[in-house]
């Protein structure tokens, strides 16, 4: 067959659609867009008519089609039943902005997390008082009996805080987000027992609500208010530097009015060959003591 031209050659084709040979190759052996005639030595040859067809393929493919969709959408190709492939994947691509934005305020909520710990570092071993905004968690005794903590048991604190972790994937929420810690009973350290009925515990999101259906029966409130806070290398059972801290609350005039939490800010995942304790932030909140 004599070229003429109006015919261009797989090379031609390939350079002003600017797409592979290989590309081209594949597309025709799969009858996805064919040259309009082969010569008996393999040479193919395309229409200068077929260059709107490649072009709508190569820009529907960028845009995420697949091959499968954009050769039946050629099928007796309408307006409308390219703007139904339109819109079917603008939904799609929709549905995965919104994910991607989750993603997003997720990998941010656990930068501001690791930021903290900087902070907290900074000052471990030095007691203080900070005003902390009202938080909602989980919480899960480690004895079912309300009895005395895991002290030597790490095994017993690590599956508390799994099923709690699973509770959180219940109410459809991420399962590190947010913190987590071991929640000590104001009523236990009055009794000079501080571990009875402790437990783990996991923060929720701050405007949480529940729209699944799954029980929230265990979530506690802690309130706004001002808390006095020390960071230290420890494990939740190790109760010598909350007995400190409240020694140092009493000597600032301050008294103890509900649970301390102690949140793990730094776990096993960033021990070293020095250090094979959390990082963790006692938060105890406190009210000033007025003379009457």
């Amino acid at each position: 067959m004599k070229k003429d031209r109006s015919m261009l050659t797989i090379s031609e084709m390939s350079n002003i659609c600017r797409i592979s040979r290989q590309t081209l190759i594949y597309y025709d052996k799969n009858d996805i867009f064919k040259p309009v005639f082969v010569q008996e030595n393999g040479y193919r040859y395309y229409s200068i008519y077929q260059v709107p067809y490649l072009r709508e393929i190569c820009s529907l493919k960028d845009n995420y089609f697949s091959l499968k969709d954009i050769v039946e959408n050629f099928e007796g190709r309408t307006i409308q039943s390219t703007k139904k492939l339109l819109t079917e994947k603008k939904d799609i691509l929709q549905n995965e902005v919104e994910e991607l934005k989750k993603r997003m305020r997720s990998i941010d909520d656990r930068l501001r997390f690791l930021q903290r710990a900087e902070v907290e570092l900074a000052r471990a071993g030095m007691p203080y008082i900070a005003h902390l905004p009202a938080c909602h968690v989980l919480f899960r005794a480690w004895s079912e009996d309300g009895g005395i903590g895991p002290e030597s048991d790490r095994s017993t604190m690590h599956f508390t805080h799994m099923a709690l972790r699973n509770q959180l994937e219940d109410l459809n929420l991420k399962t590190n987000d947010y913190g987590w810690g071991a929640m000590i009973p104001f009523s236990s350290i009055k009794k000079g027992i501080p571990l009875e009925g402790a437990g783990g515990y996991v923060n929720l999101p701050v405007n949480f609500i529940n729209t699944t259906g799954a029980s929230t029966d265990n979530m506690l409130d802690f309130p706004e208010s001002d808390y006095a806070c020390l960071g230290r290398y420890g494990m939740p059972y190790e109760t010598q530097d909350l007995l400190r801290l409240l020694d140092w609350i009493n000597a600032q005039g301050y008294r103890l009015t509900g649970n301390v939490m102690d949140e793990c800010l730094l776990d096993t995942t960033y021990y070293t060959d020095e250090i094979k304790k959390d990082f963790c932030l006692l938060m105890a909140p406190v009210e000033k003591i007025t003379e009457s």
